[in-house]
């Protein structure tokens, strides 16, 4: 059984079997079969086309990109234990399968639309070994004491030159 588990940061990982279906749209899209609203995800990002029990993923063009094993990709072939991350969002294909083992085929898809709408719960727990591989910079929050104590640091030296002026002044007059 194929499945992909999709890890949106402070939500809950979703599991979503992939068999049966002949693709399956991700993006922030309300059309589409896996609805992720994040930022880094464009409306229509990507498929998961199934191909005789063997699994690619095609990117659509999007902003942010998909990657496979770290690589950017426009379309690939998924095995057991690939880590796909679409825009900043990660997950990991799971086929248990032989066919999963080993991707073959390349084709389109056959444009089967679900009405399968799946919707990330509220909190992610993601598997220690993932990197962030993600073009977008994170937001590093500055420790406050640190700059507190840098602005002090600032404020002394500005007022000690100040005090050497204002010295020298008073000398030559």
């Amino acid at each position: 059984m194929a499945t992909i588990t999709i890890y949106v940061p402070d939500q809950e990982p979703i599991e979503l079997a992939l068999d049966g279906y002949e693709q399956v749209s991700i993006g922030r899209g309300p059309d589409n079969d896996i609805v992720l609203d994040h930022v880094s995800m464009s409306g229509s990002h990507a498929v998961i086309h199934n191909i005789g029990g063997s699994f690619q993923v095609q990117d659509l063009g999007s902003t942010n990109g998909t990657f496979v094993n770290g690589s950017a990709v426009a379309e690939a072939g998924l095995a057991n234990g690939c880590r796909v991350q679409f825009g900043a969002i990660e997950a990991v294909f799971h086929d248990e399968t032989e066919a999963g083992a080993t991707f073959g085929a390349s084709s389109g898809g056959s444009g089967y639309t679900s009405g399968h709408v799946s919707e990330i719960a509220e909190v992610s727990n993601r598997p220690a070994s993932f990197r962030d591989l993600s073009p977008i910079e994170k937001v590093v929050k500055k420790n406050a004491l640190a700059l507190a104590a840098t602005l002090v640091g600032v404020v002394a030296i500005l007022a000690a030159i100040a005090l050497i002026a204002l010295s020298a002044m008073m000398k030559a007059s």
